[in-house]
């Protein structure tokens, strides 16, 4: 038995061992099938089962032999597909120039997309998935009608013209209209480059679509736009000089004048000779080196060289424009003309110094009159009435230069705005050119001629029925040299008597036409008294009575501080 049990083993083991090496040499020698080109090919990417559930998008982790090679998010949805599902078929399907592409596209970090196929399937890499937001992952591996339903008629004819002609098409800020937030349409900007991927008989198999999206950019450029059409409509609204300095100040860019200034179309180095005064020069760096060091913004009143070769005056403000790093790269500056203004403020300044000097001179007047009327009056109703009446009279020449601004007040105006309360202006002739009194004169002439128009009512022309007033004045001509300024009044009675109290009437109005107005403008003044006739002759020098319109611009230009 044990020796045909070594028999029977042997033999067993002799059969089992030829029957092993049969099958491996039948496996070795057997060729492997592989997956017909010309199968594939005809219909590309043949029809398959068109299961889109998650569950057909399962992520495979990378393997030794895993295809497609690479550890991304898409590379690993590619390799645990259920490629059944798709239009694409299954990978070793696929032609290598396909293949090849999708290596290349998923270690790529630009955006890219593929649409292959007639069905335009999508393959895309993990650049790319953010660009579709909700999209990702469910449009992998599907029909791009499929997710992007809402812009297909705008992007199918892109696809199927690069399928069609082979040929390239790429745009700048590409707008498309995309539902990529939870049905939210939105419309985003792409830089776009749509390619044909051929396969090897020169047949075009897929579109390769490399995109960088501008959404961002091109959002901004468009906010920058506006912000710069504001600025520029805001620019032009405004009457300001618009100015451009280099960052030391040293070269101006740029300068549109606005004909207050000469415009400086380009560069100019020697802009302070051209726009400031040597003398004001050193105040103006002070305030420029200020900005430069402190990075702050120049702001100063200051003389300019106006367009037409007069002095003009400017607030000057500039801001300086810097880098990231906090570097001047120029300045943006505007000036206003102030040269109204300027010469309105020396004006108030001269105003108010000559409304002190005058409130007081009133209040001396006031004094005076109050005085010289206690004098003369025996009844307290009587000094109460002619105190209140004379006040009354200072007061409407005060509201002469109020209402022209303290800057006088015309001779006709004066002449009637006394005589008015009095009223007979139909027996009233004024005769004389249009001046403009001082303040002083305005004052000190107002006071006499409600002196005379009062005597003249109540014992003059103005008491009987057919009694005239003339009022006349005049200035040297343009062909004399020198003259007095001289201003008459004459009145005329029908009956050659005066009343009685004639003797009386001109007590304390004595006092201020021959001594009071004559004085306060360093003139003279005479009286003349006759039966049914009264004559009143002021005469003064030109400057203490008229305004000199062209002194008074140049003594407001001599008070302007440098």
């Amino acid at each position: 038995m044990k020796g045909g049990s070594r028999t029977d083993f042997r033999a067993g083991a002799n059969a089992g061992v030829r029957a092993i090496s049969r099958a491996a040499i039948r496996a070795m020698v057997t060729p492997v099938r592989r997956p017909s080109a010309t199968r594939a090919r005809p219909a590309k990417f043949p029809p398959r089962r068109t299961d889109t559930s998650p569950a057909s998008r399962v992520y495979a982790p990378m393997v030794d032999g895993a295809w497609p090679r690479g550890k991304g998010e898409v590379a690993g949805l590619i390799r645990g597909y259920d490629w059944d599902s798709s239009p694409l078929g299954p990978p070793e399907a696929w032609t290598p120039s396909l293949r090849t592409t999708v290596e290349l596209m998923l270690a790529a970090r630009a955006e890219i997309v593929l649409f292959c196929g007639p069905d335009f399937a999508a393959l895309y890499n993990d650049a790319y998935a953010p660009t579709i937001g909700d999209k990702h992952p469910r449009a992998l591996g599907r029909p791009a009608r499929e997710n992007w339903a809402e812009l297909w008629t705008d992007l199918e004819p892109l696809l199927s013209g690069v399928l069609t002609t082979g040929e390239t098409f790429s745009a700048k800020d590409r707008p498309f209209y995309i539902e990529r937030s939870g049905g939210v349409g939105e419309t985003v900007y792409f830089d776009i480059s749509y390619s044909a991927v051929r396969a090897q008989d020169g047949s075009v198999e897929a579109v390769l679509c490399i995109v960088s999206e501008t959404t961002a950019r091109v959002l901004a450029a468009a906010k920058v736009r506006e912000s710069e059409q504001r600025f520029r409509a805001l620019v032009n609204a405004s009457s300001d000089v618009i100015y451009r300095m280099s960052p030391d100040w040293q070269e101006m860019h740029e300068l549109d004048g606005r004909g207050f200034l000469s415009t400086a179309d380009g560069p100019a180095i020697r802009w302070r000779d051209a726009y400031l005064f040597p003398e004001d020069m050193p105040a103006v760096q002070a305030v420029i080196d200020r900005g430069i060091l402190e990075r702050g913004v120049f702001e100063l009143e200051h003389r300019v060289r106006r367009a037409d070769g007069s002095t003009g005056w400017t607030l000057s403000r500039a801001i300086p424009i810097v880098d990231l790093d906090g570097a001047i790269l120029e300045w943006f500056g505007m000036a206003a003309d102030i040269t109204d203004k300027r010469a309105s403020d020396l004006h108030i300044q001269l105003l108010m110094r000559e409304v002190n000097h005058r409130v007081k001179n009133q209040y001396a007047v006031i004094l005076s009159m109050i005085r010289e009327t206690a004098k003369r009056a025996t009844d307290p109703r009587v000094f109460e009435h002619q105190i209140r009446e004379r006040i009354m009279a200072l007061s409407r020449s005060h509201d002469l230069l109020v209402m022209n601004d303290w800057r006088g007040a015309g001779m006709s105006d004066l002449v009637r705005e006394h005589l008015t309360p009095f009223a007979h202006e139909e027996r009233v002739e004024l005769s004389g050119p249009d001046v403009t009194l001082r303040l002083n004169a305005v004052q000190n002439i107002g006071m006499a001629l409600h002196e005379l128009g009062t005597n003249a009512t109540k014992y003059g022309a103005l008491s009987a029925d057919k009694g005239t007033v003339r009022v006349s004045w005049r200035v040297p001509t343009e062909t004399q040299e020198r003259g007095d300024f001289e201003l008459v009044w004459e009145e005329r009675t029908a009956c050659g008597a005066e009343p009685p109290e004639a003797e009386q009437r001109l007590g304390f109005g004595s006092v201020v036409l021959q001594r009071v107005v004559p004085t306060s403008l360093s003139g003279s003044a005479s009286l003349e008294r006759q039966p049914g006739f009264v004559r009143w002759t002021l005469s003064a020098p030109l400057g203490n009575v008229v305004v000199d319109e062209a002194a008074r611009l140049e003594r407001v230009e001599e008070m302007a501080p440098a």
